[in-house]
């Protein structure tokens, strides 16, 4: 399985990558800086699943995710952002998501992110 972690907070790229290899070791993982990194690792990468933050410099997350659903509309990706706004979360999920958590990632959320990509690993 692949997943592309998009964040620009290196400290939640570290947390994340190491909550998802403790738990899903068979893994790939690739990691982006922001929005424009994440969409050209996605094309290259082709990852199953994508954990990514919404407000970050340049393109931003609500943005990729745009740009990735126009191509792929079955890529899982679970959104991960401290923007906590009704109207974004529900335009992200008119995109198309698997989950929405709100940072800070707490080991309750940390639970359910590996669920969701547990749960996407076996469905395929």
């Amino acid at each position: 399985m692949k997943v592309l972690i998009v964040e620009d907070s290196i400290f939640v790229q570290k947390l994340l990558t190491k909550l998802i290899v403790d738990h899903i070791p068979e893994c790939e993982i690739q990691i982006a800086n922001n929005g424009e990194q994440g969409y050209n690792l996605f094309k290259e990468f082709q990852p199953d699943f994508i954990t990514t933050d919404l407000l970050m410099p340049g393109l931003n997350g609500q943005e990729m995710l745009r740009m990735i659903r126009e191509t792929d509309s079955k890529v899982k990706i679970i959104i991960l952002s401290a923007d906590i706004q009704k109207t974004t979360r529900d335009e992200v999920e008119l995109l198309g998501i698997s989950g929405f958590l709100n940072k800070p990632l707490t080991a309750e959320k940390a639970t359910t992110m590996i669920q969701l990509i547990q749960a996407a690993y076996h469905v395929e």
